[in-house]
Formats: structure tokens, sequence, C-alpha cells
């Protein structure tokens, strides 16, 4: 008989007086203790299965739990969740770990559970960190993101637990999928289906201001309206007072659409919310030092009840837009469709402005798979009885259309991704690397073990394709033997570790043995990288501008650029991206830049974060080459490029709370450093940064 009783503690911690239907399911079917794939809609409490099966390993069997996903935000989420329910009352110690791609991860080996992301998992991997074999359960949400571009990561390190603990519980988390039996199979699991979901859930189609769906059919018509999305958000907010959630296919268009949907929901707005919002919105206003003119538009657009959601924002104005939306402060939310992508946020209606995306070369009808995700949110479980979801149609030939192959349409299998050389390159590499493959047979042996070794028979050529890989790696100089035995080279080795795209470090490798030590240079070699895509578009408007400067600073560059301007059609990119970083780091304004790079703040961000990552790759690589006349610069480059400062700046930067604008002003005040900073006069040092600012930097010099 186990110690605790996992059930009863689970159903304590949520408040519920028992499991729902699936839920029930997956426990009779063993899955507290067994390998499971659980396959059901978004919002059916798949998550409550996990929390079961992660108290029986930690409490238990006294082993480790392991929680990964997609996405940072999701495992932040379920961590924060998970650690308000059960760290304290049973002493569970849970951890994060989503950064620093370069970790053996030895400060984990001492907490009982562990969400991380895909990547950061696999990097552990890579580092061979120790505690991984006292891991007993791995949970793997969003199992069906193994069909995306993440698929192969999430794929090799299923495989590589079959080898590593052969023995541990596997649960994976899946949306609805047709061939879930397929992943249970592989996975040696038991397969938990059910359409269960706690709101009952409306699909249709809204045209001519009316809601059709399947059963019903709905006249939804406002006088103060004058287009279809606000008819909506006047019905949503106003008769039902409730919530609306709109997903747009375009960040503009989520914008566009909040701006004018932020008029509807001011005028719902109490009193309280209004003082509670203005706060919000000065927290979203002053996140950066200088605010943009995007910092400006999502803070007037919170402070009426609306706002924007999407990749280009800063991560605390997401946070403040995600917290008041679940307190039912903000009314709608206009969104790209990757806020569905697991993150709890529900609302009472959906509303799918379009099922067109941009793909590679034009516009394309998105797969069901994701449309069936956007619409899952709809419903807000103890708050609504019913969620809608509706997409926009233009036309009735369209309408029908939608109804037909959307909402009574068939969710497409998953498959994997794992044929593609480009993906294979890097994981074929950190398999040698770390050992699972070392020769012909274990690489027929470990891929054997792979869902795409199981999908696909035609598994000559992709074996063929390993092979050619592993000439192509020997060629680059990062693995060393022959078809009889092959091993990684210390600079494949750090290579691995390093998570980097052997592409990418083989044009560091060529740079670092070029000699040359730029600037300019270093991030024209990062900007090359395949982690900086995309590349800023370079506009017929100033192709011949970026041509002339290309020709001027090619002295500057690791690259031949006579030959290469004929062989790379990305170089005025990859050029155009360096002369953005470059004026990052020259301590050009956020707002100059986002308006000449066409960019968003939070695009800026993730770029300078990569970039350091980049660099910092770079410099271990010259370590390993022994290539010292880079040690330096590179080490400068990569606080620079953090801060985006001059190097005079850099001392000043390492204060907390003092970026790129107050360390100039500081400097200006001729306070140019950890000395000048202990003698000026607090009250002095108020009038240049702020007291509070000011008071945090004296405390942090042991002046309090």
């Amino acid at each position: 008989m186990p110690e605790y009783d996992v059930q009863k503690i689970v159903l304590e911690a949520n408040g519920f007086p028992q499991f729902n239907e699936m839920q029930a399911k997956a426990v009779a079917k063993g899955a507290i203790d067994k390998s499971a794939v659980i396959s059901s809609p978004t919002a059916s409490g798949k998550t409550v299965v996990a929390e079961l099966a992660a108290l029986n390993s930690i409490l238990n069997n006294r082993k480790k739990a392991v929680y990964t996903c997609p996405l940072r935000a999701l495992a932040s989420e379920h961590y924060n969740d998970f650690k308000k329910k059960y760290s304290k009352q049973f002493s569970i110690k849970a951890t994060i770990s989503t950064g620093d791609l370069d970790s053996s991860g030895k400060r984990l080996e001492n907490n009982d559970i562990i969400f991380t992301t895909y990547e950061k998992l696999d990097s552990l991997l890579r580092h061979k960190a120790g505690w991984l074999d006292s891991v007993g359960l791995l949970v793997v949400d969003e199992v069906h993101s193994i069909d995306s571009d993440r698929g192969p990561t999430l794929e090799l390190v299923m495989t590589k637990f079959k080898f590593v603990s052969p023995k541990m519980q596997v649960l994976a988390l899946s949306a609805t999928i047709p061939n879930a039996k397929e992943l249970a199979e592989w996975l040696d699991a038991k397969l938990v289906e059910s359409d269960f979901r706690p709101v009952k859930l409306v699909e249709g189609v809204f045209h001519d201001n009316r809601f059709e769906a399947e059963k019903r059919i709905e006249e939804i018509s406002v006088a103060a309206a004058d287009d279809p999305i606000e008819t909506i958000a006047f019905d949503t907010l106003h008769k039902k007072g409730k919530q609306l959630l709109v997903f747009a296919n375009t960040r503009k268009r989520a914008e566009s659409l909040a701006e004018k949907l932020s008029g509807v929901s001011m005028k719902m707005l109490t009193e309280n919310e209004k003082t509670a919002l203005q706060k919000r919105s000065e927290s979203a206003l002053n996140t950066l030092e200088n605010p943009t003119d995007q910092c400006r538009k999502i803070s007037a657009q919170i402070a009426k009840g609306a706002s924007f959601h999407h990749a280009g924002l800063m991560q605390r104005q997401r946070e403040v837009v995600e917290e008041a939306f679940r307190k039912n402060e903000i009314k709608v939310v206009c969104a790209t469709p990757t806020l569905s992508a697991g993150l709890n946020l529900p609302a009472h209606t959906v509303a799918i402005t379009s099922v067109y995306r941009f793909g590679a070369f034009s516009m394309q009808r998105i797969p069901v798979r994701e449309y069936k995700q956007m619409s899952g949110r709809a419903g807000r479980p103890k708050f609504d009885s019913e969620g809608r979801s509706m997409i926009l149609a233009k036309s009735e030939i369209e309408a029908d259309d939608f109804l037909e192959n959307y909402v009574k349409g068939d969710v497409e299998p998953v498959h994997s991704q794992l044929g593609i050389q480009q993906i294979l390159r890097a994981h074929m590499l950190a398999l040698i690397a770390t050992g699972f493959v070392f020769d012909l047979a274990s690489m027929d042996e470990f891929f054997s073990k792979t869902l795409y070794f199981q999908q696909f028979s035609n598994n000559r050529v992709f074996f063929s394709r390993l092979q050619s890989i592993i000439l192509e790696l020997q060629e680059m100089g990062f693995v060393k033997g022959d078809a009889q035995r092959f091993d990684a080279t210390p600079i494949g080795r750090r290579v691995s570790e390093l998570y980097l795209d052997p592409l990418s470090a083989y044009g560091m490798v060529k740079a670092l043995k070029a000699k040359k030590a730029a600037e300019l240079g270093y991030l024209f070699t990062v900007s090359s990288c395949s982690e900086m895509r995309p590349l800023p578009r370079v506009g017929k408007r100033i192709e011949a501008e970026i041509w002339e400067q290309l020709q001027v600073e090619k002295g500057l560059l690791p690259v031949n650029v006579d030959i290469e301007m004929f062989e790379d059609n990305e170089i005025l990119g990859k050029f155009l991206s360096a002369q953005l970083l470059n004026d990052w780091i020259s301590e050009t304004s956020e707002e100059e830049l986002l308006k000449k790079y066409a960019m968003y703040p939070g695009s800026l961000y993730s770029k300078t974060k990569i970039c350091d990552w980049l660099c910092y790759s770079m410099l271990e690589l010259a370590r390993l080459l022994q290539a010292s006349q880079h040690y330096m610069v590179l080490a400068k480059l990569r606080k620079r490029v953090v801060y985006g400062v001059r190097e005079e700046l850099i001392v000043l930067t390492e204060f907390r709370g003092i970026g790129r604008v107050r360390a100039r002003k500081l400097f200006r005040h001729n306070v140019k450093g950890v000395a000048d900073m202990k003698n000026i006069d607090v009250k002095d040092l108020s009038r240049i940064i702020g007291e509070k600012t000011a008071l945090a930097v004296k405390k942090q010099l042991g002046q309090a």
C-alpha cells in the first residue's frame, strides 16, 4: 500500500469533489504509475493527471519527476502552480530550468521535480547530467508538437530516454489527434482517449450578423457596431458580460484589432477595474528605460481594458496582459496563434479572424489541428456553462467551406519531422558526442527506436542520408574515424554542448582562423548563423545603399565579399543584421532602431539574447583553438550586446537598475566607474537617475 494517497492529495489541492470523466479514465488505466499517452481536448484537465503521476513518483517511489514542454512561459506557469499546491505541505523541492544551454544542471540534482523546455532537457542530456539516472517519471506536455519544427528535438529526447532509463514512466499529454494509438505503441504506453471538456464548446462560423454552428443558428446584431468583429465584441462584452479572445494572423492585425476593440471594452469597466488597469498600464509603459511607440500603444490600450499579445512584446508586458486577462480586468485580447499553444488563457468567446497565414512563398490555410487549438480556448471553467468559437467568413460560400472543413473537419495525424537534413546534422553530432552513436550498427539501433522509423518504411534512403551527414561532419572537423568506429573531436564535442548548428560553428571556426578581430566582423559571423534567423528584410528602397555600405566595410568581414556576393543570396540580409547589432552597441535609441529596421521591442531583445549566446559560443571555440587575439574583444562584445552600450559604459551597466540610458546620463555627469559611484552624494545621484534607483545602487555598494 503506498505511503501517500496521491488521489486524495490532488483532489484536495485542486478543490475537486471527484475527478472528471477523462481523469477518472486515466486513473483506471494506470496512468499514475504506468506509461501512458493521454489524448483529449484543450482544457480537459490533463495537467491534473500529471500531478498525480509526479506526486506518486516523488512521494511513493522516491524518484525524480521531469516536466517538459515547448514554451518557457508554459513551463513557468506549471512550475508556479505545482509549487503553490504541493511544495510546502510535502517538502517537495521544485525548480525550473529553461535557459543556459551550456550547463550540466548540477544545481538541479537536489530537486524532486524539474520543469523545463524540450531544448533545455536535450541540452542536459548532451551534458550527461548525472541526476538524469534518478528520474522516475518524464511528463511530456503538448506531445503533438512532435509534428512541428521543435518535433525532432522532442522525438530524440524521448528516444534517448529509452536508452538512458528504459524502465522510466513516460506520461505524454496531447491534444486530440487521430493517430494517438501510434504514439502509444511507439512509447510502449497505455492509451487514454477522451472527448471530455469541462465546459461545453460550441464551434461555428460568423457571417452576415449570424453565428452558425452544427446544431445552432444565432442572430447577433448590434446597432452600435459597424463591422463583424465589433459586433462580436459588443455581444460578448455587453450582452453576455464575458471576455473575448481574438486570433489574428499577423502582429499588425492583432494590434489594429485591439485598438479598435478598446473602444468597446472601455465602456464595460468598473471604477475598481479602471484603477487596477491604470497601474498595469504604467507597468507596461515603463518596461523599458525609454518607452517606445509600442510601449505607449499597449499602455493606452490596457488602460481601456483591451490589449494585443504577440512575440514582439517584452516578456514583462506579456505577463501584465495575461495576469489582467485572467483577473477579468482586461476584457479583450487580440493575439497571434502562439497564444493558443498551451498557455492557460481561456475566454467565453474565441473569434478567429482568418484561417490563412503566410507560408514560405504565399498565404496558406492553417491545419485543422491549429484551428482546434485556438477554438479550444473558448469557455472558462468555473465561470462559463459553455464557450463558443467562431471563424469570421466574408461570404456564404466561405462560411459553408469553413463549417465543413474546420468545424466538422478531421484533425490531421501527427508525423515525425526527423527526416529534414539540416535538423539531423546538429542532432547527429550530439548523438556521436554523447556516445549514443559510435558506428553504423549503433546508428541503426538508435534510429530504429524513433517514431520516424516506425512511421516511414523507406528507411534505406534515411540511413543513406545519415551516413552522408557523418561524412559532412568529418569534413568540418567535428567527427573523426571511419565506418567501423567514429567519435566526436574535442571541438565537435564542444559544439554539441554549446547547442550550436554545426554549420554555424563551422562558420565561427573559419572566422576565428581568419584572425580579423573587428567588431563588425564578429557581428557578421554571428548574423550568418542559422540561430539568428529570420534575417531582416532588405527592401528594394534600401538595397543599393546596403550594397554600397557592404563594399565600404568589406575589409572588416571574415569572408571574401567579392566572391560571396555572387554565391550567397543572403549576404545583404546578414550584413544588415550585423549593422542592426552594431547600431545597438553604438547606443542608437530603441525607438530609432525599431523604426529603421521595422522591428518590435521583443524581437530586438530576443536578437540580442541570441547574439550574446553566439558570442559566448564563439569565445569558447576561440579558447579551444587557442586563438587568444579574440578573447578580450569577444568578452567585451558580449557585455556590450547585453546592455546595448559603448565600451566605456560596461562598468556602469553592471549595477542592477542601470541600463544604457541611465549609464550614459551618469557618464555625462562624470560618474564613470565604481569609485565615482561611491563618492557621489546620494542626493546628486538621485537628480541624475531618480531617487529609487539611486538608493538601490548605493545599497549595492554597501552604502545604504
